[in-house]
């Protein structure tokens, strides 16, 4: 008897999974000091479409809400590193690096529990 993932254990691992992607990737762009935004907001896009694929969300909605991602993203990723940045005074990329993680869990969350939501009324 094959036992296969539910939709939040599907989840876990998707949002975890890009949130680490998320950091390394962080981190390999500043270590060469660049800006890492163009490449995390296509990350953010792409967990957004398989977060709401795995529900069979429409694909419009699942745009509108990869457009919001990305817009939240980048306001709580900049005022995060920011506030980070503050208390991590010797270390910029560091506090880039984790803000990227939590911004990530946060939308990726907030994505999950909205498609969820919405398939539960459907």
């Amino acid at each position: 008897m094959k036992k296969s993932l539910t939709s939040i254990g599907k989840a876990h691992i998707t949002i975890h999974s890009f949130a680490v992607a998320h950091a390394i990737t962080a981190a390999i762009i500043i270590s060469h000091g660049n800006d890492p935004g163009t490449i995390l907001t296509i990350l953010t896009i792409a967990m957004v479409v398989v977060l709401t694929r795995l529900n069979d969300y429409p694909l419009d909605v699942t745009a509108a809400l990869a457009l919001i991602s990305c817009f939240a993203g980048f306001f709580l990723g900049t005022a995060g590193a920011d506030l980070l940045s503050n208390l991590l005074s010797e270390s910029k990329a560091l506090a880039q690096i984790l803000t990227t993680i939590l911004v990530t869990e946060v939308l990726g969350w907030l994505t999950f529990v909205i498609v969820a939501k919405s398939a539960k009324q459907n």
